[in-house]
């Protein structure tokens, strides 16, 4: 099974694709003789995180991806190649039963989002040959209202709280992406400039939209920053000025006061023995760029995070396959 949409630009925004050169060398404080040596006690520490449930048991080759959880957590979305060779989006019940496949046509359908109501639902296909973006009605998501029809391809979309506007990425003939809202009545779009794969905060008294940045050479690095939907206050939320770990795909939290993104190359341990060209951990942020915490620290790949409910879900291959996870965030629980 394989997609159709060739995700080789966006990987290469975060740093996704193997780089020619030497192999990293294993940092001389986690060599496994050091390990099996010096056997760390049991209950020295714990995780940020507990409760962890897996969401969807898809064998391989199928893959879930692009996981959007209604606010109450109550609804999962995601992108997945479970009913064929195409990717479609599909919706279940967040604590169990079978998904319902949501779109049926011959191209790929990725980047589902759930509208704050849990009434609609956005996403990227590119049924009519390049990617747009359709929003559905849950209840009846066979006839979809398209809302972009550029010649290139736009993706990622994000609900405004309101619920009256997407921001997403689109890409420009020069191969650039650029982030772009658009009022879904009107169809008026804003270009707020250069990024991928935007996320609006949940409160409309204080609005803010993060994103991931672009890397400034091939096979460079990527950061997460921040944006008023206005393109003013621009500011770096968090990211590595030596360019040696790349943060991407951020998403705010239900209440606005943490971010989460995933990590690439950050994780020594994953760099050892984990797959450091793929992706690493779940990392939490607040969005003035304080309080840095890693969250998982699994060796598997684990990246998409969103929120849904007192949950933070993720895609991670561990347990075999590529599926949809979610855990308990202790320090949100600290927070009430």
């Amino acid at each position: 099974m394989r997609f159709r949409f060739s995700f080789a630009p966006l990987l290469l925004l975060v740093g996704c694709e193997a780089l020619v050169g030497k192999p990293t060398p294993q940092p001389a404080d986690l060599r496994p003789d050091d390990l099996r040596d010096n056997a760390i006690p049991a209950g020295a520490a714990e995780p940020a995180w507990r409760d962890l449930m897996r969401h969807t048991a898809i064998p391989e080759p199928g893959k879930a991806l692009h996981p959007s959880v209604s606010r109450d957590g109550s609804m999962l979305a995601y992108s997945t190649t479970e009913f064929g060779p195409t990717a479609q989006v599909a919706l279940k019940s967040a604590q169990g039963a079978a998904p319902m496949q949501i779109t049926r046509n011959g191209g790929d359908n990725l980047f589902p989002r759930l509208s704050p109501d849990g009434r609609l639902l956005a996403y990227a296909s590119n049924q009519g040959g390049n990617y747009d973006l359709y929003v559905a009605r849950v209840d009846a998501p066979m006839s979809p209202m398209q809302v972009t029809f550029e010649a290139a391809d736009e993706v990622a979309p994000s609900w405004s709280p309101d619920g009256k506007h997407l921001a997403y990425c689109a890409r420009t003939p020069e191969g650039v992406w650029q982030l772009v809202l658009v009022d879904i009545g009107s169809r008026v779009k804003t270009f707020l400039g250069a990024g991928v794969y935007p996320d609006w905060s949940p409160d409309e008294k204080d609005p803010w939209i993060c994103f991931q940045s672009q890397p400034r050479s091939p096979g460079g690095r990527t950061s997460v920053w921040a944006v008023r939907p206005d393109g003013t206050q621009l500011r770096e939320v968090v990211g590595d000025r030596a360019q040696a770990w790349s943060a991407f795909n951020p998403r705010f939290s239900p209440d606005g006061r943490w971010i989460a993104y995933a990590t690439l190359r950050r994780s020594p341990e994953s760099r050892a023995w984990g797959d450091p060209e793929a992706a690493d951990d779940i990392w939490i942020i607040r969005p003035d760029g304080t309080l840095d915490m890693r969250l998982t620290d699994d060796l598997s790949p684990e990246w998409w995070p969103t929120w849904g409910g007192d949950r933070l879900f993720f895609v991670s291959r561990r347990k075999g396959g590529q599926n949809i996870f979610s855990v308990k965030v202790k320090p949100l629980e600290d927070d009430k």
